[in-house]
């Protein structure tokens, strides 16, 4: 019984954790050699090998690092946790993470039913009515 009070005491211990790496200056360190040694090992195209593999990251991490203030402090800890839940870390799919979501709130900023006061009028009710 106490093993299990400790594990839901530590749950928003390492739920804080995760919000102060994302509020952090700088992007998280990720060990990205166990997701190059799989995508190399999976490679379907010639030239996708573990260093091709490491590159992308590299870029990826160096783009992240540029750009790190400027991401949302929620995008960045929504992506970071699904980066380290299930599975090898990625740059590249961090990276990915954080552009869709900033993307989507953009489109949705620059639509005009998203962006108007006034409701959007439904289609008009039928006016048959069904006989019991």
């Amino acid at each position: 019984m106490m093993s299990t009070f400790k594990r839901i005491a530590a749950a928003p211990l390492l739920l804080g954790l995760q919000v102060a790496v994302a509020l952090a200056d700088a992007p998280p360190k990720l060990d990205v050699t166990t997701t190059c040694n799989a995508a190399s090992q999976y490679a379907i195209s010639a030239g996708r090998d573990k260093d091709a593999c490491i590159d992308d990251e590299r870029t990826a991490e160096t783009t992240l690092a540029q750009n790190w203030s400027k991401y949302s402090a929620d995008d960045k800890s929504q992506c970071i946790g699904t980066v380290k839940t299930g599975g090898p870390s990625s740059y590249v799919e961090l990276l990915s993470c954080i552009e869709v979501l900033r993307d989507a709130k953009q489109l949705g900023e620059e639509d005009p039913l998203m962006r108007s006061a006034q409701p959007v009028a439904s289609a008009p009710q039928s006016t048959y009515r069904r006989r019991r």
